[in-house]
């Protein structure tokens, strides 16, 4: 191989590094972002930083987690991988965060932005709504740190 030849490896590789560095970078931004709003004390600085978090969900976490896991399965295929365990969690968790986003995360934010424009955003129906969502995009976050440990620690391998 000519020295600054990439491998199909590589390129699979970096592709796959990069989306997950997106995804998991806005989510932790979006959690950071939540605190900041949350403790801001402005109605309208929370209004708008939720419409944010739904237009991120849709533009930024569906297609970078859609790329991660496309390359993902082009790594396995690639390198002839054998289904251990570290691949096998991964999958879990992505499956698991695709799901809680598809089936929560992202109608549970259209919802914040319906009763926001209906009751404003001081209302208990609207505090209750962002208080869980905020709740389970961190607990969600958890997951997503763990699998970036599990991808690089590569436990049982």
């Amino acid at each position: 191989m000519a020295a600054g030849t990439i491998t199909t490896y590589q390129g699979y590789l970096s592709i796959h590094i990069l989306a997950a560095v997106i995804w998991v970078g806005t989510a932790f931004a979006t959690q950071v972002y939540a605190i900041r709003a949350q403790r801001s004390g402005n109605a309208g600085h929370l209004a708008a930083f939720s419409g944010d978090v739904e237009w991120l969900g849709t533009r930024v976490f569906v297609p970078s987690s859609l790329i991660l896991v496309i390359f993902g399965f082009l790594l396995v295929h690639e390198s002839h991988w054998q289904w251990k365990l570290w691949l096998v969690v991964a999958l879990v968790v992505w499956v698991a965060s695709f799901i809680t986003g598809a089936a929560f995360l992202g109608p549970e934010s259209g919802r914040i932005q319906k009763t926001i424009e209906e009751k404003g955003v001081e209302s208990e129906d609207a505090q209750a709504r962002l208080k869980r969502i905020f709740l389970v995009s961190r607990i969600e976050l958890v997951f997503l740190v763990l699998i970036v440990l599990d991808m690089t620690l590569k436990p049982g391998s």
